[in-house]
């Protein structure tokens, strides 16, 4: 213990002599850069630090330099920036920033909202237990490298400047976007000119990588893409079809409008999140493009899979690439998912998320909008025991949060979430889930 206490404040003293002015701090608490004070790293430099960083002032890491960053929270403040050795500052190459911890999760907190371009010149993520994002979006100019854990967003924007590049990601290092329908993204800017693949090595979660590639031919502009659970008839809300799709939504939003845009998007998937109709026809799917002027999921061709090969290693087994092409009317704000349905019955019916039977006259059953006379619906509602709790072969929209099954017959079911299976028509069934609120 007497031994680890004194190479921290060794360290500690190294960086103070390699600094060219005065810097303030709490050694094994926090090392702070004041406002108008100056932290450099000269270059072929490596020096570590073991505590937390509070920077107001300007931290530079100079060309081939290394900060081995082992604190846990990174706090850029207000007014603060991260030099390089350009002529501005911000216009050089730069050192690298390197997340090292081992024990637990790094933060890069970021309150510099107003100073973009003056984010990390090279970042290296070299935490197996992740480095989380709090405060405003995090900005790079350079270079991210994964060689050890997770950039999770928090619904944050990950920001690579133009001409940057991310490299080493792979299954298990990328950015985590989240499970939600809102949250973070990966931002790349584009020249609009004809390029190499556009990575955008993204998952929504730690265990889902799922990423995407762009090819794009157009005007200059920034592309932000994210990755969400689940497939939702309204693309952001509404119900969801995990059968026939696969569990995930590719949402790809742009700068500027663009209608002549050419645009190849290209996704990946791990079979493990195919639906189960999905699986069962996967070389029979399509990429299916959400279109908010009819609000339907639309259906074209099969274009069928490729083996995923979206890493900087090797090709990644038991994942697929599935390709969409636009070449006219992209919008900047769009979503694709991948299926199998050819009659896509989710967009004909309007099935709403909950009802709030206390006989108000609104909202008092479980109404699907559209059913027609003709149509033959088959309804299973399940409570959060997996029990069945109201059947009906012949759905005529008469639910309204009273049982009909086992002990339950007549009985008002208490309020909360419940899970339905629909089949409209001897197609294929539909799930989703109701919330019941008097």
């Amino acid at each position: 213990m007497h031994l680890h206490r004194t190479l921290k404040y060794f360290i500690s003293f190294v960086i103070c002599i390699a600094s060219p002015f005065l810097i303030k701090g709490q050694e094994l608490i926090q090392m702070t850069v004041q406002t108008g004070e100056s932290f450099y790293v000269h270059p072929e430099a490596n020096v570590s630090i073991f505590s937390d960083v509070n920077n107001s002032g300007s931290i530079g890491s100079l060309k081939s330099s290394t900060i081995n960053f082992l604190g846990q929270r990174w706090n850029s403040r207000i007014g603060s920036r991260i030099a390089d050795e350009g002529s501005t500052g911000v216009n050089g190459v730069g050192g690298i920033i390197k997340f090292s911890g081992t024990d637990a999760a790094q933060y890069i907190n970021t309150q510099n909202n107003t100073q973009g371009n003056t984010g990390f010149s090279n970042l290296q993520i070299a935490n197996s237990r992740n480095v989380i994002l709090e405060g405003q979006d995090l900005f790079v100019r350079n270079n991210v490298s994964f060689t050890n854990g997770r950039i999770i967003l928090n619904s944050r924007n990950a920001v690579m400047e133009l001409n940057s590049s991310i490299t080493g990601y792979n299954e298990n290092r990328y950015f985590v976007t989240g499970t939600g329908t809102n949250g973070g993204a990966l931002v790349r800017k584009t020249t609009g000119l004809q390029q190499a693949q556009i990575i955008f090595p993204v998952g929504s979660s730690v265990s889902s990588y799922t990423p995407a590639s762009v090819n794009y031919i157009g005007v200059a502009q920034d592309f932000k893409v994210r990755v969400f659970d689940n497939v939702y008839d309204k693309a952001t809300y509404g119900t969801p079809d995990n059968i026939n799709f696969v569990t995930k939504t590719w949402n790809i939003s742009s700068s500027k409008l663009d209608p002549k845009a050419s645009l190849i998007f290209n996704m990946q998937h791990n079979s493990n999140e195919e639906g189960m109709q999905f699986s069962t026809v996967r070389n029979q799917s399509f990429v299916s493009r959400f279109v908010s002027l009819n609000e339907k999921w639309d259906v074209i061709a099969a274009s069928g899979l490729t083996p995923g090969i979206i890493s900087s290693g090797n090709a990644i087994p038991n994942s697929y690439i599935s390709s969409r092409i636009v070449t006219s009317g992209l919008t900047q704000n769009e979503y694709f998912s991948k299926s199998v349905l050819r009659d896509n019955s989710i967009s004909n019916y309007r099935i709403p998320a909950g009802i709030s039977p206390n006989n108000d006259g609104l909202n008092d059953k479980f109404v699907i909008e559209n059913l027609r006379s003709t149509d033959k619906v088959r309804i299973e509602v399940y409570n959060r025991w997996q029990s069945l709790v109201f059947k009906d072969t012949n759905y005529k929209n008469s639910f309204d949060g009273i049982g009909n099954q086992g002990g339950l017959v007549n009985n008002i079911l208490p309020d909360g979430t419940y899970y339905y299976i629909l089949n409209f028509n001897d197609s294929k069934p539909i799930t989703g889930y109701i919330i019941i609120n008097r």
